[in-house]
């Protein structure tokens, strides 16, 4: 995988030119609306602790209104890489269950997200992952790449840290969970 990356060039950094110590410069924008007639998918996964790997997707539409969401636990360790393409893998798939057609999926990893842009090839369990997303996308009519900061993914990233605790799959459309409806209405503010 490392030799995948390295060929790829998925390591690059980008830093802020004005940042006098050469740090990324990050501003905090808020979550962003996408184009008309998409949705936009946004993705995280974090490590629980005894537990495994936490992965959340959060889908709005095009005025900011949450269409549902998911959290899930799979009983897995490994690269974080991986655990990101996993939850890229469950957005999508759970965005084509709904009907959704066009779709912006939107990650703090960079690593993942050029890997798609550039529909990368290999044989290592990333490359494996990469192939099985690719193919799910031929289901959508639109599949927009997007890469953003950790503070603009805000609810996205709060919830894989926080939901579920046990290992398993849950899927919200009408009602949301309490704490989501908290981090969602404070993210919403800055749209």
């Amino acid at each position: 995988m490392v030799e995948e990356m390295e060929e790829g060039d998925f390591l690059r950094v980008q830093r802020g030119s004005g940042a006098s110590n050469g740090a990324a410069e990050v501003e905090r924008k808020g979550w962003e609306i996408p184009q008309t007639d998409f949705v936009k998918i946004n993705v995280d996964a974090g490590e629980k602790e005894g537990v495994g790997v936490s992965v959340c997707v959060v889908c709005r539409d095009d005025r900011g209104r949450v269409l549902w969401d998911l959290s899930m636990v799979q009983d897995l360790s490994g690269e974080s890489h991986v655990a990101e393409e996993s939850a890229v893998y469950e957005g999508i798939s759970e965005a084509s269950k709904h009907g959704h057609t066009k779709i912006v999926v939107e990650s703090g990893c960079l690593t993942v997200i050029e890997a798609l842009k550039r529909k990368a090839k290999g044989r290592s369990m990333f490359s494996l992952i990469l192939d099985d997303i690719l193919c799910l996308c031929n289901s959508f009519s639109s599949v927009l790449w997007s890469y953003t900061s950790l503070v603009n993914n805000t609810v996205a990233h709060s919830l894989a840290h926080i939901l579920p605790r046990v290992v398993g799959r849950l899927v919200w459309s009408d009602v949301l969970p309490p704490i989501e409806n908290n981090v969602v209405n404070f993210d919403s503010r800055l749209i």
